[in-house]
């Protein structure tokens, strides 16, 4: 009988031995509550944090939103209005008008050619064309004459026979002849007043 209860008693200390004590389970339960705990207090803070993100992006939002509208009311308030300007008339300067010359003459010189060549003692043609290019009648007998430089032609006068009306002209028509010595030579006419002048410029070979 004794033995039996020697065998009893230590099979329930082993046992009681072998079973997890109650404050080992506890302190496990308490380690998972706290781990529990603090996942759901992580999850609130993240949530909490996205929430204040999102809030501050949608208030930006707004805020940018709203300085748009702020410019665009700006921008129409202040629009400047056209301004007229006033018409100011031109001013017209009188230009003088050129009063034409009363005795005034053209002559146009047909030949020789300027710096045309001759040689020496050679005989050539001298022609002039006369114009009246003022507001008076000439009458006839204006003297178309040598005035200056040497002398290449004949006659060293010529009278014009006829009156030339304002835009008629009279054509002369001299004889010429080279010098007998190699140069440049100039001989130069006017008509009486003078009102014009004319030459012949010749070389000599």
């Amino acid at each position: 009988m004794l033995k039996k209860l020697f065998l009893v008693t230590t099979f329930v200390l082993f046992l009681a031995a072998c079973l997890p004590s109650a404050s080992a389970t506890e302190d496990v339960q308490e380690q998972v509550n706290t781990a529990v705990a603090g996942t759901m207090l992580v999850n609130e803070q993240i949530d909490l944090a996205v929430e204040q993100t999102v809030a501050a992006g949608e208030a930006a939002a707004s805020t940018e939103e709203s300085a748009n509208l702020d410019e665009v009311a700006l921008q129409a308030t202040n629009t400047l209005e056209p301004t007229v300007t006033p018409f100011v008339a031109a001013t017209f300067t009188p230009t003088a008008t050129p009063i034409p010359l009363k005795y005034t003459c053209a002559v146009y010189k047909k030949k020789p050619k300027d710096n045309e060549t001759f040689s020496k003692n050679e005989e050539f043609d001298v022609k002039f064309t006369i114009t009246n290019t003022g507001t008076r009648i000439w009458p006839k007998g204006v003297d178309f004459k040598y005035v200056g430089g040497t002398d290449l032609a004949s006659p060293n006068r010529v009278e014009i026979p006829v009156a030339l009306q304002p835009g008629q002209s009279y054509e002369v028509t001299l004889d010429g002849q080279a010098p007998d010595k190699k140069g440049f030579y100039v001989m130069t006419y006017f008509v009486d007043g003078p009102m014009c002048y004319g030459y012949i410029a010749i070389n000599v070979k």
